[in-house]
């Protein structure tokens, strides 16, 4: 009768009703197999939640983009690394004194994670351009991968027009009258199948204040 009983129940009753009674004290029914959180993140509609917000920056720097990128914004060779998705936030905060701003751009893919170490060091060498002086940075955390600060080293020639600069590389650079080109820094981040970039420029850039966001943003990345 008990049996009969059951049947019925799972026949005339709602989903909620069946798991309250007529399930208990019988052998659990299988459980589903575990999503691993990480593939929470590899598609477009994670990735947000990987991103710095406000309450991770100081507080001059505010938001001014996001953007989900598409397999048509990405390059062949990414796509031959295994490129599943990608997602850009950028930030800056405003100089004093007319000086540009300072910009912070946090780029992150989703990449197979036996391809993240290839990946990392292909933008550590190609990222430095020339005409800058570099100097390696290292972190404790043991998400970043790599860093480095890259300081403008500049000439303004004799008798050219105000805001135009000479790299040390020999690239000419015409800008504004407000002062020749500034430093950058970039810190790479690899963790699982995640694979950032956070890249801070303008007059006022600080490689600890971007080591600090680095590793901010390696904690925002689930355990595998």
């Amino acid at each position: 009768m008990r049996f009969l009983h059951c049947f019925m129940l799972l026949v005339l009753a709602t989903a909620a009703v069946i798991t309250a009674g007529c399930t208990q004290g019988t052998t659990p029914p299988p459980s589903a197999t575990p999503i691993p959180v990480t593939a929470a993140v590899s598609t477009p509609a994670g990735l947000p939640a990987l991103a710095l917000g406000p309450a991770d920056l100081p507080s001059c720097f505010l938001p001014t983009g996001q953007h989900t990128k598409t397999a048509a914004e990405v390059g062949s060779l990414a796509k031959d690394l295994g490129w599943q998705a990608g997602y850009e936030a950028s930030f800056a905060c405003p100089a004093a004194g007319g000086r540009e701003p300072d910009v912070l751009v946090q780029s992150i893919a989703i990449y197979p994670p036996a391809n993240l170490a290839a990946i990392a060091g292909m933008v550590y060498r190609q990222d430095r351009v020339a005409g800058y002086t570099y100097e390696n940075l290292t972190g404790t955390d043991i998400f970043v991968a790599g860093g480095f600060l890259a300081r403008a080293t500049v000439t303004e020639p004799a008798g050219a027009s105000p805001g135009s600069f000479v790299l040390s590389g020999g690239k000419n650079l015409t800008g504004d009258a407000s002062g020749p080109p500034s430093d950058f820094a970039e810190v790479i981040v690899t963790r699982n199948n995640v694979f950032e970039v956070l890249r801070m420029s303008g007059p006022g850039t600080n490689a600890t204040l971007l080591s600090g966001l680095a590793a901010k943003a390696a904690g925002k990345i689930p355990d595998s």
